[in-house]
C-alpha cells in the first residue's frame, strides 16, 4: 500500500487501460520536523486581565490608538465572518505566540465548543466559570467548582504552581489592583473550598512563604483613599490579628502602604527581600473611586486616587524584590478590576482598568530587555474569563465589531451583567513559549487556535521542575512525550500496482476501485475546523487514436469502514470531478477507508482495441 501524506493538497494518479487500472502515487508534503528542544525560563511572569474577552482588550486599543485588532462580525444564521482589519497597537501584539485560551469549569458549562459558541448568541452567556475555578486551572492545571480554590472537583487539595516554585527554589509574587486575597491571585497559592472565606485565605497566603503580595483590601481605608474606623467585620477582607502582625513587622514581609512607598521601591530604593504591599484603599485601587455612575464619561476625567500605586509601579516593586533571587520567581500580575467594570457594563472605568493592565505589561516587557532578556524570561498575557458579554453595537442575534475614535469612549453593547465561556485572547513570548503554542491543538472558527487554561498550570509546573533530592536520595526524572503535533492528512491505495481487470462485453464493463484509505491525525488547530474530501476525475480512454470520453466512467462508492463516520459519495460520471468520500471536522478524524464500483459504458461506435485512462484522486481539506 503506498502512502501519500499531505499538508493541504495531493493528487494520486490513476492509470490504466481498458481491461485493468494501474495504480501508481506521488508523493506530497512530508509533516514538519521536529522542533528543537524547549528552552526552561528562569522566570514566569503571568499577567491576567481579570474578565477581559478580545473585545475588552480592543476598547482600551481603540481608546488609546483609534485602531482595534481582532474584531469580527458574525452572522449565525449563515455562518458569515467577516474580519475588521486589525491594527497592533499594544506591546503584547508583536508577541510570538498569539492564539486564545478556554476556561470553562468542572461545574459549569464543562465544555467549550466552537459551532455552538458561534451558532447561537445565548450559548456562551450561560455556564461560565468564576475566578476561583479559573484561577485554580491556572494556578494547578486541574479544573475544579466554581467557588472553590486549590481543590479539585471531587474535594482533594492541589499543589499549586506558587508551591512548586518555593519548593524548586524560586521566589512568589503575586499583584494585583483589587484585594489581594481575591480568587485569581488566591488561586496560584491558597486552598479554599469556598473562595469568600477571606479571612481564611489573608492568613493561608501571608503564611504561604511568598515573597511578594501586593493589592488592596486594606481596613483603615476606603475606596475614596480616605481614612475611615478600621473595619474588621463582616465584608472585610483581613482579620485584626492578620493585619496587626503583617503591619506591625510580626511577619518576614517589609509592609508598606503608601503610594511614595511602592514607588521609592519601584526605583530600586531599600527594596527588602520580602514585601507586602496594602494599598490604602478598600477594594480596588481606583474601579470603585468616586464617579462609579459616570458610566458615560470620557476614561480619566474623574480624579484618580493619588496616594494610591498603579499597577505598573506595583509590578516593577514586584519585580525589583524577586529578581534579588539567582534562581529566578514566579510573578502573577493581576488587573483585577475589569471583571469588576464588566458585571456593572461600565464602560468607562472598564477601558480605564485595561489601560491601565497594557501600562503594566509594557513594565514588565521593558523589564525583560532591560534587566533580563527572551531567552531566561516567559510572559504570559491573558485573561480569566469573559465577563459581561461586551459586543458592538446592536449586536444580538449577531455579533457585532467594536468601534470609536482615539481619546474617546468606544461604541459598544452589553448583552450580560456576567461571565461568559467566550474564549478569551492569549499571548506569550519567551523562553518556553513554545510550549504553550504546541499545547494550542483546538480550534475555534472565529478566533483559531486555542489551548485551555489547564494547559498553562501544566506547563508552568513542568517548567518549574522538581526540587533537588534529598540527601541519600536519587532524583529521578521521565518525561512523557506530548503527542505529535506534527499529525498529518495522508492517501493511501491499496492493489500492490497490479492491474485491476474489467469484465464485460463489448457494451458494458465493470471493475472494482481497490480500497483508498484516508488517514487524518491532524490536531483541531492543523486541520482548522476544516475536513476533508477525495473526489477523483478520469481522463478520456485512448488507444492510439482511437478513443471515447471519460463520462462512460462511473463510480458507485461505498465507505467500508471509518472510525469516525465519514460519507461516501454518491454515484456519479467520472468525466468531470466527482466525490468519492468526504468528512466534516467531526467525522475527520482517524482512518477511513472507501471502495467502489466501477462502470464503463463502451459507444457502440468504439472499435476494439487496448484503451487507457487515467483517473486523478485529489484529497483536499474542505470546509
Amino acid at each position: 500500500m503506498s502512502t501519500t501524506p499531505l499538508g493541504r493538497r495531493s493528487r494520486l494518479i490513476v492509470a490504466g487501460t481498458i481491461t485493468g487500472l494501474v495504480c501508481g502515487g506521488i508523493p506530497a508534503l512530508g509533516a514538519a520536523a521536529a522542533p528543537g528542544e524547549p528552552r526552561t525560563p528562569k522566570n514566569v511572569i503571568v499577567m491576567i486581565s481579570d474578565g477581559a474577552g478580545y473585545n475588552q482588550f480592543d476598547a482600551a486599543r481603540l481608546f488609546e490608538t483609534g485602531e482595534s485588532y481582532r474584531q469580527v462580525a458574525v452572522d449565525p444564521a449563515t455562518g458569515a465572518v467577516d474580519r475588521v482589519p486589525g491594527t497592533p497597537s499594544q506591546v503584547y501584539d508583536s508577541y510570538p505566540v498569539q492564539v486564545s485560551q478556554s476556561h470553562y469549569s468542572a461545574s459549569g458549562r464543562a465544555a467549550y465548543t466552537t459551532e455552538d459558541a458561534w451558532g447561537d448568541f445565548d450559548w456562551v452567556a450561560s455556564g461560565a466559570t468564576d475566578s476561583a475555578a479559573a484561577g485554580t486551572a491556572l494556578g494547578t492545571g486541574v479544573k475544579t467548582n466554581n467557588g472553590v480554590l486549590g481543590h479539585d472537583a471531587s474535594g482533594e487539595r492541589l499543589l499549586t504552581v506558587g508551591e512548586q516554585a518555593k519548593e524548586v527554589g524560586k521566589k512568589v509574587g503575586l499583584v494585583t489592583s483589587v484585594t489581594f486575597n481575591h480568587a485569581t491571585p488566591a488561586g496560584f497559592i491558597a486552598h479554599n473550598p469556598d473562595r469568600n472565606d477571606y479571612h481564611g485565605l489573608a492568613t493561608e497566603m501571608i503564611d504561604s512563604g511568598a515573597d511578594v503580595i501586593i493589592g488592596a483590601g486594606h481596613p483603615e481605608y476606603t475606596d475614596a483613599n480616605e481614612k475611615r474606623a478600621a473595619h474588621f467585620g463582616s465584608g472585610s477582607w483581613i482579620s485584626e490579628s492578620d493585619f496587626t502582625r503583617v503591619s506591625t513587622g510580626q511577619t518576614p514581609f517589609e509592609y508598606i502602604e503608601a503610594a511614595a512607598d511602592f514607588a521609592s521601591v519601584a526605583a530600586g530604593e531599600d527594596v527588602p527581600d520580602k514585601l507586602f504591599g496594602l494599598a490604602r484603599t478598600a477594594e480596588t485601587f481606583q474601579y470603585n473611586r468616586p464617579g462609579l455612575d459616570n458610566d458615560k464619561a470620557t476614561p480619566f476625567t474623574d480624579p484618580l486616587n493619588e496616594d494610591v500605586p498603579s499597577l505598573a509601579t506595583s509590578a516593577q516593586a514586584a519585580l525589583n524584590v524577586l529578581e534579588k533571587d539567582d534562581d529566578g520567581f514566579f510573578l502573577m500580575v493581576e488587573g483585577g478590576a475589569v471583571d469588576w467594570a464588566g458585571h456593572a457594563n461600565q464602560t468607562t472605568r472598564l477601558v480605564e482598568e485595561q489601560v491601565d493592565f497594557n501600562s503594566a505589561v509594557e513594565q514588565v516587557d521593558a523589564w525583560v530587555e532591560k534587566n533580563s532578556s527572551w531567552d531566561e524570561t516567559l510572559v504570559v498575557v491573558t485573561a480569566d474569563h469573559e465577563t459581561g458579554y461586551l459586543s458592538g453595537p446592536g449586536a444580538d442575534p449577531s455579533w457585532t465589531p467594536l468601534t470609536g475614535e482615539k481619546g474617546a469612549l468606544p461604541e459598544v453593547s452589553w448583552s450580560s451583567g456576567g461571565h461568559t465561556n467566550a474564549l478569551v485572547p492569549f499571548f506569550a513570548k519567551g523562553a518556553g513559549s513554545e510550549l504553550l503554542a504546541a499545547r494550542s491543538d483546538s480550534w475555534d472558527v472565529v478566533r483559531g487556535a486555542y489551548l485551555d487554561n489547564t494547559d498553562v498550570g501544566e506547563v508552568v509546573f513542568d517548567i518549574l521542575g522538581h526540587p533537588d533530592a534529598a540527601e541519600d536520595s536519587v532524583a529521578l526524572e521521565a518525561t512523557v512525550p506530548s503527542v505529535t503535533p506534527g499529525g498529518e492528512l495522508s492517501l493511501a491505495v491499496g492493489g500492490g500496482g497490479e492491474p485491476v481487470a474489467f469484465h464485460g462485453g463489448t457494451t458494458a464493463q465493470s471493475a472494482t476501485l481497490p480500497r483508498v484509505s484516508v488517514s487524518d491525525t491532524r490536531n483541531e488547530a492543523q486541520a482548522q475546523g476544516k475536513g476533508w474530501t477525495v473526489s477523483g476525475r478520469a481522463s478520456d480512454f485512448t488507444a492510439g487514436n482511437r478513443s471515447f470520453g471519460a463520462d462512460r466512467l462511473s463510480w458507485l462508492p461505498q465507505v467500508v469502514a471509518s472510525d469516525s463516520g465519514a460519507a461516501a459519495g454518491s454515484r456519479a460520471s467520472l468525466g468531470a470531478p466527482s466525490t468519492l468520500a468526504e468528512a466534516d471536522r467531526v467525522t475527520r478524524v482517524g482512518t477511513t477507508v472507501v471502495g467502489a464500483a466501477l462502470d464503463l459504458s463502451i459507444p457502440e461506435d468504439a472499435r476494439s482495441g487496448r484503451y487507457g485512462s487515467e483517473v486523478t484522486l485529489t484529497l483536499f481539506p474542505k470546509d
